[in-house]
């Protein structure tokens, strides 16, 4: 069997060491454009991506860590969400971690030649799909063809939004990083309210990554550019560099067509709270596992993850939906359409009941479609540290 998976970001290095190990009788070329820019700002990972390196790529971030710039994460800071800040945190003995992510597929792939040999092969240049059949998938690759059993796409946002499902209840469009030259010494991710939105904050080894996050339909970049010198203590902001790049929520309306999987930025986009698209890109990868075995159909898999982006959106409004310490435009604004998108909400109903049928405890270690992307210990947590009436 071969597999190609397009391009070599974050979801691209996580597919491909996701299928030489899980199909151990499969090659896979990674065929990626070596001059396209990632961002870099660092990266928060959930207990997925550090299991995933460990089993496929022999990574052993307690070691290892200096490679990728890494620091531990054992959770998430909500900081300004409630009057007292409060820890959600990673399930005991699992662990995550940030990591440099502008060196991520290097490090990664030079340990997947060592270990797959044969099997794993880099290919640089312009790609495009030529066929997409129920037999195999042709790929033009600098003006050569080749063909795949299976191609993973992750070439990141699509160009065209008409294949796609978007959000106009989730609040966020634009965001403004901010690094800091000087290491970020806490071990958790911060998720810091402001009055325009929330700021996330990543700690490596040798700098700071944050992320400040708005609408700009209520905040212009002058007015969050002044909010971050406020929180920092910037006194000069004409001297600081902004990375600046704005985004819409959306998912595909098709994840799997034939044997092509979206996956990345091409299959699925909300914001980064809780590092939980991580998560959902793991689970599309299990989702193509059970269709080449033959566990589930094209419309099984399709249904499952339109499903389960119901439930990441649920997630993000019943976070929202209580507002934070600010008495803003943007957070009243917030409140409102997130309560709204939870009323009467079948998938939101579904989510409640599971969490409260005592039955369900005993898989609480775990989460299920029901309580994705939470489990039920985690969630009944998060809901009583925001001071929420769900859950029993």
């Amino acid at each position: 069997m071969k597999i190609a998976v397009i391009g070599s970001g974050t979801v691209g290095v996580m597919s491909t060491c996701h299928f030489l190990y899980y199909l151990p009788e499969c090659s896979v070329d990674c065929i990626y454009d070596p001059d396209k820019k990632i961002l870099g700002i660092g990266e928060s990972t959930n207990l997925q991506l550090p299991d995933l390196l460990y089993k496929s790529a022999n990574y052993n971030c307690f070691i290892d860590n200096k490679e990728l710039d890494l620091t531990f994460k054992y959770g998430v800071l909500y900081k300004n969400w409630r009057k007292k800040d409060f820890l959600s945190p990673i399930i005991p003995p699992s662990y995550a971690f940030h990591f440099n992510n502008f060196k991520f597929k290097d490090v990664v792939f030079k340990k997947l030649k060592n270990i797959y040999k044969q099997r794993f092969k880099e290919i640089h240049g312009d790609v495009k799909i030529l066929s997409n059949t129920q037999m195999f998938v042709e790929l033009s690759i600098n003006n050569q063809t080749k063909k795949y059993d299976y191609v993973i796409d992750c070439r990141g946002y699509p160009e065209d939004y008409s294949e796609y499902v978007q959000s106009d209840f989730l609040p966020l469009n634009h965001a403004l990083i901010y690094m800091i030259k000087e290491p970020g010494e806490w071990e958790f991710t911060y998720h810091q309210a402001t009055k325009n939105g929330w700021m996330f904050g990543i700690p490596l080894q040798t700098r700071q990554g944050w992320g400040y996050l708005f609408n700009d339909k209520t905040t212009s970049v002058e007015e969050a550019k002044k909010d971050i010198a406020d929180i920092f203590k910037i006194k000069n902001l004409d001297k600081v560099n902004f990375n600046e790049f704005k985004f819409r929520p959306y998912h595909a309306k098709k994840f799997l067509d034939n044997r092509v999987l979206k996956n990345g930025n091409q299959a699925i986009f909300y914001e980064p709270i809780e590092a939980l698209s991580g998560v959902f890109y793991d689970n599309i990868n299990r989702a193509l596992i059970d269709f080449i075995l033959k566990r589930k159909t094209e419309n099984d898999i399709n249904l499952y993850l339109f499903d389960m982006a119901k439930r990441y959106e649920n997630f993000i409004c019943f976070v929202y939906q209580g507002g934070s310490t600010f008495n803003s435009d943007f957070w009243k604004d917030t409140i409102i359409k997130t309560k709204n998108h939870l009323k009467n909400n079948k998938e939101w109903e579904e989510t409640i009941q599971f969490i409260n049928n005592k039955k369900n405890h005993e898989f609480s270690l775990g989460n299920s479609l029901e309580s994705f992307p939470f489990c039920i210990k985690l969630y009944k947590q998060l809901s009583n540290n925001f001071n929420y009436k769900f859950f029993n």
